[in-house]
């Protein structure tokens, strides 16, 4: 599952009418479940902050992924080593 995650990314689908895109990374919708109490306390921070949900889970996935990133460096060196066999 997660796998799948990591390795399906977003292509820009351009159509040729309107204005050009900018170059820029796409969002990916995903579904979590989570306990409804959770979720609930999540709302309640998001309202008071005056931001999205979305906003307020991608700020804290990008603070996990800026704390791990030996674990994805060490990722990368695996896959690496895997595909040279």
């Amino acid at each position: 599952m997660v796998s799948s995650m990591i390795e399906s990314i977003p292509t820009h689908s351009g159509s040729g009418r309107g204005r050009p895109k900018e170059d820029r990374e796409i969002k990916k919708r995903v579904s979590l479940s989570v306990m409804p109490s959770l979720y609930g306390d999540i709302q309640k921070i998001a309202y008071v902050q005056r931001r999205s949900i979305s906003d307020l889970i991608g700020d804290l996935m990008e603070q996990f992924r800026a704390a791990h990133r030996e674990e994805l460096e060490e990722y990368e060196k695996i896959k690496k080593s895997e595909k040279n066999g």
